[in-house]
């Protein structure tokens, strides 16, 4: 089920995903309690392209990107609602404004009123001397006044690093929190996205669409370069293709949602949002049926092993889907590992868990495709000796007796 090795390409491209990944997934909770149904509004923010200083032509993606990036980390949080970037765009065009440049604290409030936002964040980014600098303010529209400001500077081949660090340091001041990550840690294929997002823009669709694709070749997982495909193919009216990358970007949608369930302070389930909505963000019952309704694979597990299961399936699905439409090696092996280090975690944190051989018998699968024989002998043998009774121990059975056959055994 599970599906191939990787390839060169693979191993050069994409970073592979590592047991600290998914640990730093569960990691990133937030600090206090979600707010009740009745409190205060949250502020609203937007956020302004960056200005490119030295006009570095090869950083020019940056100008987008940061804004791109800042602007996810903000809205992550749950706490600022977020303009976003097409309905800013139409303002900002329909008042003959630019998204970046000639911004100071005079003209930003304007934009800000324009907007209807009651904050308005924007910067500029300086690359000299094999350095990048990164400013940024933040301004309330109301009174002009400089609500925080942040710097961050160093290699330029840090740059998401870097912008990790500027958000950090204006969302402690802002009182929210900072979530995990900007959705790839791959520098080139954020450059790739961005610089794709710029050609999108500007109408040159067929252009785009390899820079997008080429971003999820250096990171398969990597989600905004997906949703750009599908956005590309709906102009470009090629609806088959559309149709399928929607399927696909509904999977790793799901696979996103399930994991901020598991980085919660408190696993979510359908029966404990629906007695206490508020404690999980919803305003009431209704809303919490109409979620599930709408996305019930990420509500499925009761227990965090249960989750991480149905994590794993959500994988498995995606990569099976990726060969079954384009033959996505990359994506499937990406998928493959994913599995595994589910396996790992699940393993390290709940070692006495009555459900943890199913996320256990779920890493086999990716074994044996690969005709890792040895891993393959050894995982069956744990399963078989520690959990006799599992239920599908007849599979296992028969994927022990594929691993002898396969090291000359039998």
């Amino acid at each position: 089920m599970l599906g191939a090795m990787h390839t060169s390409a693979m191993k050069l491209n994409s970073p592979r995903p590592v047991l600290a990944a998914l640990v730093l997934c569960l990691a990133f909770a937030h600090r206090a309690a979600v707010q009740a149904s009745d409190a205060a509004p949250a502020p609203t923010i937007t956020v302004l392209d960056f200005a490119n200083t030295a006009k570095a032509a090869d950083y020019d993606w940056l100008k987008l990107g940061l804004a791109d990036m800042l602007s996810t980390d903000l809205a992550a949080s749950g706490k600022l609602k977020l303009v976003e970037r097409r309905d800013l765009d139409k303002v900002l065009r329909e008042q003959e404004l630019g998204l970046s440049g000639a911004v100071d604290e005079a003209s930003a409030p304007r934009i800000g009123k324009l907007t209807g936002a009651s904050r308005i964040a924007y910067g500029s980014f300086l690359v000299a001397s094999g350095a990048l600098r990164i400013d940024a303010k933040v301004v309330d529209s109301e009174t002009g006044a400089i609500v925080t400001a942040a710097s961050a500077q160093g290699d330029p081949g840090r740059a998401l690093d870097l912008e990790a660090e500027l958000a950090q340091k204006l969302m402690y001041a802002l009182g929210v929190d900072k979530p995990a990550g900007a959705g790839t840690s791959s520098l080139e294929a954020a450059k790739a996205y961005y610089s794709g997002l710029i050609l999108f823009d500007s109408g040159k669709y067929d252009e785009a669409v390899a820079l997008f694709k080429s971003a999820t070749e250096r990171d398969p997982l990597y989600a905004k370069p997906r949703m750009g495909i599908e956005d590309s193919y709906k102009f470009l009216k090629d609806f088959k293709a559309q149709r399928q990358t929607r399927e696909m970007n509904a999977l790793i949608s799901d696979i996103e949602a399930m994991k901020r369930r598991l980085a919660a302070p408190v696993l979510s389930t359908f029966a404990s949002a629906l007695t206490n909505p508020a404690a999980f963000g919803f305003p009431d019952a209704q809303a919490v049926s109409a979620a599930y309704q709408a996305r019930p694979q990420v509500w499925s597990g009761d227990t965090p092993v249960q989750a991480m299961w149905n994590l794993q399936h959500l994988y498995m699905d995606l990569g099976d889907k990726g060969m079954e439409q384009s033959n996505d090696e990359l994506l499937k092996a990406r998928c493959t590992d994913e599995v595994a280090a589910i396996a790992r975690v699940a393993e390290a944190r709940y070692p006495q868990d009555p459900f943890l051989p199913e996320v256990l018998y779920s890493e086999l699968f990716g074994m044996r495709e690969a005709a890792n024989w040895t891993a393959l002998k050894a995982a069956c043998e744990r399963l078989m000796t520690q959990w006799p009774d599992f239920r599908m121990m007849w599979a296992i059975e028969d994927m022990y007796e594929k691993a002898l056959e396969g090291l000359g055994k039998q």
